[in-house]
């Protein structure tokens, strides 16, 4: 039994919306990996910052702390602007990726569709295609 050439246009582009939708799946998939593992890297620091501070016991001590501790936020400043400048990056290299993926798709589908347009119109009967004349109202005899 065979399948008439449009339906098997129509199937294929089924198909290629599935595959469409599975690559917009894994980028997403992928982009999101990815933050979690900035956040956690992210959350690790902090923890490791957190535990790294004690109280001062004396004036001199306080002192240091508090110099270490300005530095220290100098390093944690340029930490997050690291972790924004990435996370900044993975989301345009994503939208990127996700247009890029969507514009190729429509193309796709938009050919698919028009071609299935035409070769419906090629097997349609013409006088079916043509707009019907308007008939004359009858006169009352």
């Amino acid at each position: 039994m065979t399948t008439h050439p449009s339906m098997q246009k129509l199937a294929a582009t089924a198909n290629s919306s599935l595959q469409t939708f599975q690559s917009l799946a894994d980028i997403v998939l992928n982009a999101s990996e990815q933050l979690l593992s900035l956040n956690v890297e992210a959350a690790r620091s902090l923890c490791a910052y957190a535990s790294a501070q004690t109280l001062p016991s004396n004036g001199e001590e306080f002192r240091s702390q508090f110099a270490s501790r300005v530095a220290a936020q100098s390093e944690g400043f340029e930490q997050a602007s690291e972790y924004l400048r990435n996370v900044n990056e993975i989301c345009l290299r994503t939208q990127s990726e996700v247009a890029e993926i969507s514009t190729r798709h429509i193309s796709e589908v938009s050919n698919s569709m028009q071609s299935l347009f035409d070769e419906v119109s090629k097997l349609a009967p013409v006088a079916a295609l043509e707009p019907a004349a308007p008939r004359t109202a009858r006169k009352a005899a």
